[in-house]
């Protein structure tokens, strides 16, 4: 879908009767604007040079920049941080490990039970 048009463009079409001598309708001819603007083309174009530039070994930075030589020792790692939800999906995977493929694992926040306050009431 065109960029232009998630963003809230509306297309346009203008209708153009033609009438014979005697007032009827013998055409109607109807011209739509072109769905695709030259900005959403640019910006497609644009999208797939940065998609087809981008490292596919897990860093997801441009290659273009990461390959340059000049730009040699200019990243570092941070250390990681944990994510609390991957851990017990992680943890669940390696349970099933010797499982057929096709198992779809899902991780969701546990419910907080609300204590009640045996002074209140």
């Amino acid at each position: 879908m065109p960029r232009s048009i998630l963003l809230g463009r509306q297309r346009t079409s203008v209708t153009t009767y033609e009438y014979d001598d005697k007032d009827r309708l013998v055409r109607s001819v109807t011209v739509h604007d072109a769905e695709w603007a030259e900005e959403d083309l640019a910006y497609a174009q644009a999208k797939h040079r940065n998609d087809i530039d981008k490292c596919p070994g897990g860093c997801g930075l441009p290659l273009s920049e990461t390959t340059d030589p000049d730009n040699e020792g200019a990243y570092e790692s941070p250390l990681p941080v944990r994510c609390h939800a991957c851990t017990p999906m992680g943890h669940r995977q390696q349970e099933y490990r010797e499982s057929p493929s096709g198992l779809l694992f899902r991780v969701m926040k546990r419910i907080k039970h609300a204590v009640s306050n045996p002074r209140s009431g």
